[in-house]
């Protein structure tokens, strides 16, 4: 056999060998990767869905729903609504909203909402590009303090500096602003949806809310 041909073969086989030892890891490690990824995501939700009367920002309550809310999902105008439940009733929803028009762009937020009076009981800050030591303060529970465990008529949820009750973070007003656009996003679905919130299906398995 001509050493041309052996060298080809000898390719070929060390090529299918390694696409076969790629197929094997991703299969292995495929199941881990969305274990992993569900239970980061099961962990934001319990975190502005906490079980207590009166949610503080700054403390950690145990889980306040009895089903799997990243599996009783609705859309609705392009943001994910994760439905919390005790028993069969739709006690809170977490709300995957867009805050717009942020320092660097858009950013991410989970809200919880109380279903029976919209309390926000919680933020979680998914993805910002916003600038580190400034934009960042939003995570920070001393900053949500002032918004945890109002209701959606208990204050003006705008910025001191557009005339509302929410201190904006210093040298960060954009950012602030932004997160805020989140937050009334998710305080107008709960206003405004609360029949589909309450008695709409599950989005589907592998269903992808539009807009996000």
């Amino acid at each position: 056999m001509p050493e041309t041909v052996k060298m080809i073969v000898v390719m070929v086989v060390v090529t299918g060998l390694a696409g076969l030892g790629l197929a094997a890891v991703n299969d292995r490690t495929s199941d881990l990767i969305a274990q992993n990824a569900r239970q980061t995501t099961l962990k934001s939700i319990n975190t502005v869905l906490p079980e207590t009367g009166k949610p503080d920002a700054c403390k950690t309550f145990p889980s306040g729903f009895d089903n799997a809310p990243d599996q009783d999902t609705v859309c609705i105008d392009g943001m994910t609504v994760f439905r919390g439940r005790r028993g069969s009733e739709v006690t809170g929803i977490a709300v995957q909203a867009i805050g717009e028009k942020a320092y660097a762009g858009t950013m991410t937020v989970l809200v919880g909402l109380r279903m029976s009076d919209g309390m926000l009981t919680g933020i979680k800050v998914l993805k910002h590009a916003e600038t580190p030591g400034l934009g960042t303060g939003m995570t920070k529970c001393e900053f949500q303090r002032q918004m945890v465990g109002f209701t959606p008529d208990g204050q003006n949820w705008t910025v001191a500096k557009d005339g509302g009750d929410i201190d904006q973070l210093s040298g960060a007003t954009i950012t602030s602003r932004s997160l805020l656009n989140a937050v009334t996003k998710a305080q107008t679905i709960w206003k405004s949806e609360r029949d589909r919130l309450l008695s709409a299906p599950a989005m589907k398995e592998g269903e992808v809310c539009h807009g996000q």
